[in-house]
């Protein structure tokens, strides 16, 4: 695999005037996704954040009942919308209907139009830290992938922008899609490969800033550990941490024939789950999956259906 296609598996993300403001596109109100036709789909929005250089495209499924009930629903939030949102929206109306409360879904991605530049974007908003790799076998694999990208001419590949594309998602999106939607202070968080790591990353970077943790394969050595820094500064600092959290991972992504094993995703995925495992922090609702014989790719799908269950077990917060 070539190395801009293994990080884009891995690491998938107007004028300043109007940064803060949404624009809807002129499509249909209402799209069918697999069937749902009780499910209203809102048109695409986009949305350039305070502290961004490009646009993100916002979709939304509102829950069958929303227009004829007048109560809030929890919100489940999505990384690499232009991807995954249709699977949101499928596995939480259809696949899931009768183990989950009803909710509202928002994607956050990169434009359809835009997607060329979906690699570089991804790796910059969901890494913490501007280096990718880390210190070990399989950061030596990716520094070299890294050299042999850059002596072909390709655009460099940085992180850094986490906490930037966190607080876009928190402070912007959500603050401006509130006020239009009944959205209740219940939401939680999916990301898968490279939104796996900045699901792990915002759970430690603004704790309470979502309610459930959905964090599918996640490469959390990346950044050369930086998110195991981020959790001892916050073991040190606090004595409980208040979220139900998923950790989900392939056991073939340990043997593929390409350079996701070098990223330690299975590895990586349980050292977090032990080490939380471990702090015993009494709010913390902790629940991990290796699949078996699942992949990369294959994973997906239970990652985002196991988490959903488990993380809302219970139901909806009060």
């Amino acid at each position: 695999m070539k190395l801009g296609i293994a990080l884009l598996v891995i690491l998938s993300l107007s004028s300043p005037a109007v940064a803060a403001e949404l624009s809807a596109k002129p499509v249909s109100h209402r799209r069918i996704i697999a069937g749902l036709e009780a499910v209203t789909i809102e048109p695409p929005r986009r949305m350039r954040g305070k502290e961004s250089e490009w646009d993100h495209e916002i979709q939304i499924a509102l829950p069958a009942s929303y227009a004829t009930s007048k109560r809030s629903y929890p919100v489940l939030w999505v990384t690499d919308g232009s991807v995954y949102f249709e699977l949101a929206v499928k596995t939480v109306n259809y696949d899931l209907r009768r183990h989950l409360p009803e909710m509202i879904v928002v994607a956050v991605g990169t434009p359809q139009d835009e997607l060329r530049e979906d690699g570089k974007r991804r790796a910059y908003e969901f890494l913490s830290t501007r280096a990718f790799a880390f210190t070990g076998f399989g950061g030596e694999l990716l520094e070299n992938q890294l050299a042999a990208r850059k002596a072909a001419g390709e655009p460099p590949m940085e992180g850094g922008g986490a906490g930037k594309f966190l607080g876009f998602i928190v402070d912007e999106v959500r603050a401006d899609l509130s006020r239009k939607y009944r959205m209740a202070d219940d939401h939680a968080l999916f990301g898968d490969s490279g939104g796996g790591y900045f699901c792990a990353y915002a759970l430690f970077a603004r704790p309470g800033a979502f309610s459930r943790y959905i964090c599918g394969s996640p490469p959390l050595h990346g950044g050369n550990f930086e998110l195991f820094r981020m959790e001892e500064r916050h073991a040190k600092a606090h004595d409980d941490l208040k979220a139900a959290v998923f950790f989900g991972a392939g056991e073939a992504e340990m043997l593929e024939k390409n350079i996701i094993p070098a990223w330690g995703i299975v590895s990586s995925t349980a050292r977090m789950a032990e080490i939380l495992g471990l702090r015993k922090y009494p709010s913390l609702k902790l629940h991990v999956r290796i699949f078996p014989e699942e992949d990369h790719a294959s994973v997906v799908p239970l990652n985002l259906s196991w988490g959903l269950r488990l993380v809302w077990e219970g139901g909806a917060s009060e």
